[in-house]
């Protein structure tokens, strides 16, 4: 079949950016992932530690990395410690899907904020809502 006549299928990555934990203390990356569709997803959730240099060209470890089915209707916490001064990115992946899918992967939605502690009070500056991910469409698939 040609390239032309092949539904193009597409990965939906979502990212904050570069964040950086400004604090003296290790600092908790909460995570509230929700799924509004009525059928699952398959999500992969992760936190990449970019480290506390000025230039790095790739993260030095993966702080969270989850794949799964996310039943429909369903919302799921995941938490990940940042070390003092390091930077760090959120990143949501949707499974991979065909053109015309984009409402499924729209449906999942992804919120981060820092605490002081698992439970503890949220630090100013470390929110990012789900709107204000950036969205990136790779033409691959995990």
């Amino acid at each position: 079949m040609s390239d032309e006549g092949r539904r193009r299928r597409e990965q939906v990555v979502r990212t904050t950016g570069i964040l950086q934990n400004n604090l003296a203390v290790v600092v908790t990356a909460h995570l509230d992932l929700v799924n509004l569709n009525n059928d699952p997803v398959e999500v992969r959730v992760q936190v990449l530690n970019w480290g506390d240099a000025v230039t790095q060209t790739n993260p030095v470890s993966t702080l969270l990395d989850v794949t799964q089915m996310l039943p429909g209707n369903t919302r799921m916490a995941f938490n990940a410690a940042v070390p003092a001064s390091f930077h760090y990115e959120v990143r949501l992946t949707v499974g991979c899907r065909n053109d015309g899918d984009r409402e499924m992967d729209e449906n999942v939605l992804l919120t981060t904020y820092g605490r002081t502690a698992v439970g503890g009070g949220v630090v100013n500056g470390l929110t990012v809502l789900d709107s204000q991910f950036q969205t990136v469409r790779i033409d691959t698939c995990f």
